[in-house]
């Protein structure tokens, strides 16, 4: 017979020493907002009363098991019920304990613990040593990057590029066939979607159906990548991964009484747009991403470049706390451009990887000695337009009711009375919003300069700034550099910095981005911790073809164009989606045998969208627009206004990514929301409005040649013969919202498909 306890009695069952010693294990990602979100809290606020040395009211904090331990008033934490847990009821001062019992802690640190909680209080094993030079120097992320030798595949055919060799060597080693290609209409969806992200025409499929042929000519899929490599669009496509991967947004979050939109950050996206579609080369993309003010000041840049800036410049603002700040720019620097957690040394020597506190505080000095200027460059001469002439004599107005009265009220200013100090503020706001909203605004770099003096950092204890310990020069990881490294000497060091991270000898940088490419293209990076190369990473599916991609793409140039043409002109990036023969061996598809089936993203489904309904906008660049009120704009959603605090539903029920924090890769959800929108949404119903229209413009079609044009312009094929005659029973019985004829039901249901919604 078996004893089934659940799960609500077995925490009065098991003794505190067996919830010891089952500790749950716990994804990456999870251990990751504890280090960087929640640890630092604690160790700041709680530690010194609650931890190894002192037990105030015998409540110990610095680890899980005290936590969830069973006490008479409930444990401390429950996981996954913050609401339930005792110590967010202490935090925020709802009963008779109150911690800190000097003053709660910021909104936002309660926030994180609660979400920390909610997400099941994910702690490391406390069996987990800090990593010792002994032992990650073996980890396959820190060797160099070499060229590996290209293995020998027996074939009948042609001989297999080295990609599809790599690869072949892995389904050979399990025994698993490759799935044949995939056929033309197949791959050029794929090759649309991945490299512009919006669907081909009719005509545009039928023409490389022709000239793909029976023979299946890479010649004609070359001349299609080539093509659309040169298409300004995928520059647009290709930006919006990498937005992801820099907390892109267009507001600061949550302050206090400043503005909350970034007048400027369109630049920043812009600039992104516009350096992939000159395929700028990516060592320069992060040398003017991190220091563009010092290359212009060399004239190694053009002014326009400090728009590069905004990588830095555009995160959240964390009610302006300058440590919380510069802590979100080590991190987008150390996991976005190196995959590394440099900032779970925040507080403490890093559990994993070789990066010690000292590490940490030399990066933050280099960010610590950076200023963001009162005055933003102009990234170009306004032309004097009507519309600018009146924008800069406002502006003038505004500026100079802010100079005078802090003329008029300097005695007040400088006694820091609130009541005036308060006006200037309401003052100041007024000149933002009036940059951040007004027309004719001249475009501006939201940059960072280094300060008149830089500032020599000191390591904080326990991560508290009230605690400063030694000094400690601004310098490089000496995992990546070396014992004998050289401080920085060139101001803040930011392009030192930059160069050391670009470096061919860093053997970080290329890995993490040729596989972030990879992950684009086949929805699955060969590292799946694309974020985190550390010692806790998942291995590479196929080391020896992360470093070929590697070498290689230094070797021409850090080209993202010529990597991405490698990767999509191989055997393995064109085999059939569909294929079965493989999924006993492989059901994740982990040795590529097949193409993966993937689900439009939000950009690709809301733009594939405007262009069935015939009124996308193509222009490129501008300030954003709101994407999510009627009257709908046609702009592609790259450029749709993106609210860091109030993001909005329409965007997170399609799986956006939270721009609080540098995102490796987005989440695929399967939740009603998204069916639900596609049926009810208003600019759904806009857009099947619309393609109905440019189906039968004219109103003379029959019912037959009108499901015809539908399929071409959603699907780019023809009707099956059974498709049209339930495209006709559909029509002539189709209920619905009485504010929609059946025709614009019957084309909604087009679009909710799974042809039109995924990609093979």
């Amino acid at each position: 017979m078996k004893l089934h306890i659940c799960s609500l009695c077995w925490l009065f069952v098991v003794s505190p020493l067996a919830i010891a010693q089952t500790e749950p294990s716990f994804a990456p990602a999870a251990i990751e907002f504890f280090e960087r979100r929640v640890r630092p809290v604690l160790a700041e606020h709680c530690f010194s009363c609650h931890g190894p040395e002192k037990q105030r009211g015998g409540v110990r904090l610095d680890g899980r098991a005290h936590l969830v331990r069973p006490r008479d008033a409930g444990p401390l934490v429950v996981p996954g019920l913050p609401d339930k847990s005792a110590l967010i009821r202490a935090l925020r001062h709802e009963g008779e304990i109150k911690m800190p019992p000097k003053g709660k802690l910021a909104p936002g640190q309660i926030d994180d613990i609660a979400t920390w909680i909610r997400q099941g209080a994910a702690w490391p094993a406390d069996n987990n040593e800090p990593s010792t030079p002994a032992d990650w120097r073996d980890h396959w992320a820190f060797r160099p990057v070499r060229m590996p030798k290209v293995p020998h595949v027996p074939t009948a055919g042609p001989t297999p590029q080295p990609i599809d060799a790599f690869i072949a060597v892995k389904l050979a080693e399990k025994g698993i066939a490759p799935a044949p290609r995939a056929d033309a209409r197949t791959l050029l969806r794929r090759l649309y979607v991945d490299l512009v992200g919006l669907p081909p025409t009719f005509e545009e499929v039928e023409d490389f159906v022709r000239a793909y042929g029976g023979g299946r000519s890479q010649a004609a899929v070359a001349a299609v990548v080539d093509r659309l490599l040169s298409s300004p669009h995928f520059g647009e496509r290709w930006a919006r991964h990498w937005l992801d991967v820099a907390r892109y947004a267009d507001s600061k979050g949550y302050v206090f009484q400043e503005e909350r939109r970034y007048p400027y950050a369109y630049t920043y996206r812009d600039y992104v747009i516009d350096a992939f579609n000159r395929d700028l080369p990516f060592d320069r993309f992060i040398l003017e991403q991190l220091a563009a003010d010092r290359l212009v000041a060399a004239h190694q840049a053009e002014p326009k470049v400090q728009a590069a800036l905004g990588f830095l410049t555009l995160g959240r603002r964390f009610l302006n706390n300058i440590h919380d700040i510069i802590d979100d720019r080590i991190d987008v620097v150390s996991r976005g451009l190196m995959g590394l957690t440099v900032t779970c040394a925040r507080c403490h020597d890093h559990k994993y990887d070789p990066v010690p506190m000292k590490d940490y505080y030399s990066l933050y000095g280099v960010f610590a000695s950076s200023i963001e200027p009162k005055e933003l460059p102009l990234l170009q001469t306004p032309a004097a337009t009507e519309e600018t002439v009146r924008f800069q004599k406002q502006l003038a107005e505004l500026k100079a009711a802010v100079a005078k009265f802090e003329e008029d009220h300097k005695k007040e200013l400088a006694a820091n009375n609130r009541k005036f100090r308060d006006q200037l503020v309401a003052l100041q706001r007024k000149v933002d919003a009036f940059q951040a909203t007004a027309p004719g605004a001249p475009p501006r770099a939201m940059v960072l300069v280094d300060a008149p003096a830089p500032i020599q950092p000191r390591v904080f204890l326990r991560g508290n700034p009230n605690m400063p310990g030694p000094v400690v020069p601004r310098q490089f990881l000496e995992a990546l550099s070396g014992s004998d490294r050289k401080p920085f000497r060139e101001g803040s060091g930011r392009l030192e910095l930059a160069r050391a991270i670009a470096s061919a000898d860093n053997p970080l940088t290329a890995r993490v981005f040729v596989n972030r490419v990879w992950l684009h293209l086949f929805g699955v990076g060969l590292v799946s911790t694309p974020s985190d190369f550390g010692r806790r990473s998942d291995p590479p599916s196929h080391p020896e073809l992360l470093d070929y991609l590697a070498a290689t793409f230094m070797n021409d140039g850090w080209s993202v164009k010529k990597l991405i043409r490698s990767i999509v002109l191989s055997e393995t990036y064109q085999r059939d989606a569909s294929a079965t023969s493989g999924t006993a061996l492989d059901p994740e598809n982990r040795l590529y045998w097949r193409g993966h089936r993937r689900r439009l993203d939000f950009e690709a489904l809301r733009d594939a969208l405007l262009a069935v309904g015939g009124n996308l906008e193509r222009a490129l660049g501008g300030p954003a627009v709101d994407i999510t009120k009627s009257p709908f704009s046609g702009r592609r959603t790259i450029y749709g206004f993106i609210d860091r605090q109030n993001l909005p539903g329409m965007f997170r029920t399609f799986d956006f990514p939270n721009p609080d924090t540098t995102s490796p890769q987005r989440f695929e959800t399967t939740v009603p929301q998204q069916a639900l929108f596609l049926l009810n949404n208003a600019f759904v119903q806009e857009q099947a409005r619309r393609v109905v229209q440019r189906a039968d413009p004219t109103g003379r079609l029959d019912t037959a040649a009108k499901i015809q044009e539908l399929y071409r312009l959603i699907y780019a094929r023809a009707a099956e013969d059974e498709e049209v005659r339930l495209g006709e029973a559909f029509v002539q019985h189709a209920v619905g919202p009485a504010e929609m004829t059946p025709w614009e039901r019957y084309a909604q249901v087009l679009l909710l498909a799974n042809e039109f919604v995924f990609v093979d």
